[in-house]
Order: structure tokens, then C-alpha cells, then sequence
């Protein structure tokens, strides 16, 4: 899908309103890659584990997440593991980006993004033929959160320190 499409657009404009420490980092024009915008989660109150990433290297955080279940079982049990794991309560929309090709900041027809609510997350990443494929897949949650999982399973959440969020 070409950086233009208007599913991209909307996600794009959302995910900047939700989280504004991504607009130093993220245009419009360039949609949503997952590298520029870890960039900007990174500027945020940032956390990561990289328990699940077959590569990982002594040096990278290691917070545990791989002996809970890790990225394994249901997408619903997955995604309620992480909440828990990473403490984030999400309320509100949510931008869903399950494919966040990185550099071009486009994303294949098959995974568009797209927006619901927060607590539907499971139940729609169901439809998505590509979830779970390796893939780089991005949630910017209406309160000022985010939850990244890269195609290595590494973790990365964040806190917008901008936007107003609640606990």
C-alpha cells in the first residue's frame, strides 16, 4: 500500500495527536514506520524487554517477559499478557498498525491499519491475516501509550510524557 492511501493517512494523523512526541519524528507524508517511531517512544518514558528475540545478545534488557508465556498462545492471551506485563492501561481508541514496514513508512494491502477500541485489540488483530507473521506491529492507544513488537519479538512500551494520560 503506498504511503497515501487514506487508511495510512487517518492512522498516521491519530497516532500523532495520541502520542506528540512522535510529531519530531513522524510526517504525514511519510506515514508510520516502526523505526522512527520507536525514536520517538524512546523520548518518552521508555521500557523494553527483549526476552523473546531469538538473537538477543547478553547486553540487550532482559525484564523476564519470555519466562511468563512470551509471545506464545492466543492473540487475546497474548495481548492481555503484555498489558500485565508491561503495566500499560490502555483506555480509548487505538491506532493499530499490524504491519510497520520500516523506512518507506507504507504497509502491505493485506494489513492495513486501522482503529478501534482498546479492549477490542484481540478480537479485530484476529481478522488480520498477516498478525503474528514476524511482522513489525505498532498500538498507539488514545491515552498517551504505545506498545511496539518488531519482527524480532523484542518489546518496547512507552508513556507519552506530553499527552495527558491516566493510570
Amino acid at each position: 500500500m503506498n504511503k497515501e492511501a487514506p487508511e495510512l493517512l487517518e492512522a498516521t494523523r491519530l497516532a500523532l495527536k495520541f502520542f506528540p512526541e512522535a510529531k519530531a519524528f513522524i510526517l504525514i507524508e511519510t506515514g508510520l514506520a516502526w523505526e522512527p517511531f520507536l525514536s520517538a517512544m524512546m523520548a518518552a518514558d521508555y521500557h523494553a524487554d527483549f526476552s523473546c528475540d531469538p538473537y538477543q545478545r547478553d547486553t540487550d534488557p532482559d525484564l523476564g517477559f519470555a519466562r511468563r508465556g512470551g509471545m506464545e498462545g492466543t492473540d487475546d492471551e497474548v495481548y492481555t499478557r503484555l498489558l500485565r506485563y508491561t503495566g500499560l492501561k490502555p483506555a480509548g481508541r487505538v491506532v493499530v498498525v499490524p504491519d510497520a514496514i520500516g523506512q518507506g513508512g507504507r504497509s502491505t494491502e493485506n494489513c492495513l491499519p486501522f482503529v478501534c477500541h482498546s479492549n477490542r485489540v484481540p478480537e479485530r488483530l484476529a481478522e488480520v491475516p498477516c498478525f503474528g507473521l514476524g511482522q513489525d506491529t505498532l498500538l498507539v492507544f488514545e491515552n498517551g501509550l504505545a506498545l511496539l513488537f518488531d519482527h524480532d519479538q523484542r518489546i518496547h512500551w512507552a508513556k507519552s510524557r506530553v499527552r495527558e494520560w491516566s493510570n
